[in-house]
């Protein structure tokens, strides 16, 4: 039986909409999807992206898997969904809450435009992406560069969908690899396109990573960045993922374009 957002979540969401607009279904599970009842084939298949991106994130990090819901919004409920802030995030922006209990994922059934390049692998990489942000938040951790914080979420995406045998190296292929700047680039506030590039960009690092030294060093990287105490400088965060690669790490990490100051 179909339910109002606000009950079927048990969240504090004002509805707008006409009567029965708004009612939203829990598909039941290891992750539960409140979803729209015409939407119930693509909450299926959320479901089973959850799942998937679970079950290997909780191998690769060596931890149990979250307490967490899902929630697959139509377009015209986007503004009643569950967010930290005053604003609603932007229309097709897949995000991670703590807002509420259990902590949510809000995911749109489209992604923005402004994720490219769109493939077989576009969806599923930012269902997993967001997945690993709610894997690492389940421990504390502290402030680090925008890098290193969005570097490990794309990487351990990517792991999941090497895993599955997605065609990942097909996705990386159509990525722009010369956006005129580095990782280190991104600072403060950055408009959606440049935040895509700054993405795909640490996603190319991550494959790369992923290739030369396999998917081990992200246990070693997140058990190190829930032990860390203070906040992270940059140089701190180049040392965490260098140690965290092994022998070698700092000096093959150099040697990367995505990874070069300046």
């Amino acid at each position: 039986m179909a339910k109002p957002l606000r009950e079927g979540l048990s969240l504090s969401i004002e509805s707008r909409s006409k009567e029965g607009e708004q009612d939203y279904e829990r598909l039941e599970g290891a992750f539960s999807v409140a979803h729209r009842p015409e939407m119930e084939e693509a909450a299926v298949r959320l479901r089973r992206l959850l799942k998937t991106g679970a079950t290997a994130l909780s191998e690769m990090l060596d931890v149990e898997t979250p307490e967490l819901q899902a929630l697959l919004v139509a377009d015209e409920d986007w503004n009643e969904a569950p967010r930290e802030d005053a604003h609603a995030y932007p229309l097709g922006l897949p995000y991670f809450t703590r807002s509420v209990r259990p902590p949510a994922l809000v995911l749109p059934i489209v992604l923005s435009p402004v994720f490219r390049p769109h493939t077989e692998s576009t969806y599923p990489l930012a269902v997993w992406h967001e997945l690993a942000h709610a894997f690492l938040l389940q421990r504390d951790v502290v402030r680090t560069p925008a890098w290193l914080r969005e570097f490990v979420p794309q990487t351990a995406s990517a792991a999941v969908t090497l895993r599955v045998e997605l065609p990942l190296h097909e996705h990386l292929s159509k990525i722009e690899r010369k956006p005129g700047f580095t990782i280190w680039s991104l600072k403060g506030h950055a408009d959606a396109e440049r935040q895509m590039a700054f993405q795909n960009l640490l996603l190319l690092l991550g494959a790369a990573v992923l290739e030369e030294f396999g998917e081990r060093f992200l246990k070693r990287l997140a058990h190190a960045l829930w032990e860390e105490r203070d906040v992270v400088n940059e140089e701190r965060a180049e040392e965490l993922l260098a140690d965290a690669l092994g022998p070698g790490g700092r000096a093959w990490l150099r040697s990367r374009p995505e990874f070069q100051e300046g």
